[in-house]
């Protein structure tokens, strides 16, 4: 399990990396095509494709509405792949799906405890525009401090709602180290 975890966890960050650079160098199609390899690896790795196949179509939802309600709102803007204004890139919504992946593994400990996603959420969402934003991906709009705690807010019910799906589809994680 622990070697799970780290490819995990390593697929994760590189397809990361690949959609906001693949976004930011304006070559988004290559950044969704690389998460999407990426992705796909971790699904023919999976021990129940089932499973992560119903987490990642309901995160990659999820992520839709945050991600609109977020742009509608004036957070942010996308530097490339937009082709409608009130919609995400489609690099957006792959990270959305990689993020999924990762419930059954690296996350696990976390997105099945309630008050731990939403903490979680609650930060690491911002963070993650934020790095987003310093590599030229996504541009946070001003005011940026109501921008982040908009972040804050919808990331923190989001993995709270997200948390609910995952305990449902996922083992309880092992007391045993």
């Amino acid at each position: 399990m622990r070697n799970s975890t780290i490819a995990n966890y390593v697929l994760y960050q590189a397809g990361w990396f690949a959609c906001v650079l693949g976004g930011a160098w304006r070559w988004p199609w290559t950044g969704f095509g690389i998460g999407l390899i990426l992705l796909l690896v971790q699904i023919a790795i999976s021990r129940d494709r089932g499973r992560d196949a119903r987490l990642i179509a309901v995160t990659v939802l999820v992520g839709l509405v945050v991600e609109v309600i977020q742009i509608a709102a004036g957070t942010y803007s996308f530097s490339s792949g937009t082709f409608v204004a009130a919609l995400p890139p489609a690099w957006m919504l792959m990270l959305w799906a990689q993020f999924a992946a990762t419930f059954a593994f690296s996350l696990k400990p976390i997105i099945t405890r309630p008050l731990a996603a939403a903490a979680f959420g609650a930060v690491g969402g911002p963070v993650a525009f934020v790095a987003g934003h310093g590599l030229g991906a996504v541009t946070l709009l001003p005011p940026t401090g109501t921008g982040l705690l908009q972040l804050a807010l919808s990331w923190g019910l989001a993995l709270t709602l997200l948390s609910a799906v995952a305990r449902r589809e996922l083992p309880p994680p092992s007391t045993d180290r």
